[in-house]
């Protein structure tokens, strides 16, 4: 190894290929863990071990690598240590159901922990005390397994993302309330990953979270520095990560590089596995005329969760005969209101009252439901809360008990 590669922050690939074997998983681990000197030589006897995965969907393909969740699990006990999988809601349980990860780590989902409040130092977005499961605060050792996918709003979703999963359901909405490319950053500075192993045998592109597809790809990546490892992982499947907000902040707040100069590339040659990602839509196009959309001043965030929410929802706005108009971004001056009326991101709560409010920075996916209220298309009670309706605007979801 040159001088030069010392000063640069080891990522290690793997290709255990689609649809790998139990036995191809962990061979794969195996060479990733010697590539980045054995980082869990570092356990001892006793240390409790969060293995957090992107765990929390039960459609298929949308879940991390249950055999590699065991192989990790495997190792950690072997030296000695406690392994816990965690992952927020309890669609854990029924993901690993009878897996053989059992023999090795105990299984829960976050939101059955006890929770404490803690403050995170040094925060920017999450600057007031949050509650945080005892285990993610106290254990000795913490291992990131996220998935690779794209996301509508933040461009993709990998290492950092992932600790958005380590809070109660609740606190989702609190991060994207506060901005969820800083909070991303703050949540990686309450809990420093000590390794992260990213599951890119099986990706998600497309229109993710509001929609997307499961990918075959079949590669695994590993590194001690979460920031490092997104910018390799994104590179390889086709992303600028410069052109991700979250990245770019936790590089100005010195938490890794953003440069792939500045990245060495072990194991695999990154282009022996290189492939471009369906990506999540950027631009923002109406499915017909009649859709009024307001944007021109909204950040890049917003933009892209409305330009997510025209595509997922095009189908119902070609069957829906009314007109609508859709704001984001700050107002100098209020452009015409025609039909109905929805108001995306922040930036609009002063004018919240006329129409559909659908708070965030930006919103979540779930929040879509407030297009469709909008469109006096029934909702679920659960989705009613998560966006805002002025008093005395009434809809035929709303008669309807929506």
């Amino acid at each position: 190894m040159s001088e030069a590669s010392n000063t640069r922050t080891p990522v290690a690939f793997a290709h255990p290929g689609a649809r790998p074997t139990a036995d191809a998983v962990s061979a794969a681990l195996d060479e990733l863990l010697s590539l980045l000197g054995e980082p869990l030589s570092e356990l001892g006897e006793g240390d409790e071990v969060l293995i957090k995965p992107n765990m929390f969907q039960t459609q298929p393909g949308f879940a991390v690598n249950a055999d590699l969740l065991a192989a990790l699990a495997r190792r950690v006990a072997d030296h000695g240590a406690r392994p816990t999988v965690a992952e927020r809601t309890a669609n854990i349980y029924e993901v690993l159901r009878d897996h053989p990860v059992h023999r090795w780590a105990r299984v829960v989902s976050l939101d059955d922990l006890p929770l404490r409040v803690a403050a995170i130092p040094a925060a920017t977005s999450l600057r007031v005390p949050i509650a945080v499961p005892d285990l993610v605060l106290d254990c000795d050792y913490f291992i990131g397994v996220p998935q690779l996918r794209t996301h509508a709003s933040v461009v993709y979703s990998n290492a950092m993302k992932n600790l958005v999963g380590l809070l109660p359901g609740y606190t989702t909405r609190i991060v994207h309330m506060a901005g969820v490319d800083e909070s991303t950053v703050d949540l990686n500075l309450l809990r420093h990953q000590d390794l992260v192993v990213c599951d890119g045998t099986t990706v998600i592109e497309g229109n993710y979270p509001m929609a997307g597809r499961a990918r075959e790809v079949g590669f695994l990546a590993a590194s001690r520095n979460a920031v490092a490892l997104d910018v390799a992982v994104g590179s390889i499947a086709g992303f600028d990560p410069g052109s991700v907000a979250y990245l770019r902040d936790a590089h100005q707040r010195g938490m890794g590089p953003l440069d792939l100069a500045d990245i060495e590339l072990r194991g695999t040659d990154p282009d022996a596995i290189r492939f471009d990602m369906e990506k999540a839509p950027l631009e923002i196009v109406a499915p017909r005329p009649g859709i009024h959309i307001h944007a021109d001043r909204a950040c890049p965030a917003c933009r892209r969760y409305i330009a997510g929410a025209m595509v997922a929802l095009r189908s119902e706005l070609l069957e829906w005969d009314g007109e609508m108009t859709v704001l984001a971004g700050p107002m100098t001056t209020t452009p015409p209101l025609v039909g109905a009326v929805v108001l995306v991101g922040n930036c609009l709560y002063e004018s919240r009252d006329l129409g559909v409010y659908i708070e965030g920075c930006p919103p979540r996916a779930i929040q879509i439901a407030g297009f469709r209220y909008a469109m006096g298309k029934d909702v679920s009670a659960h989705e009613r809360t998560q966006f805002r309706v002025p008093a005395g605007l009434v809809h035929a979801s709303a008669v309807q008990g929506g």
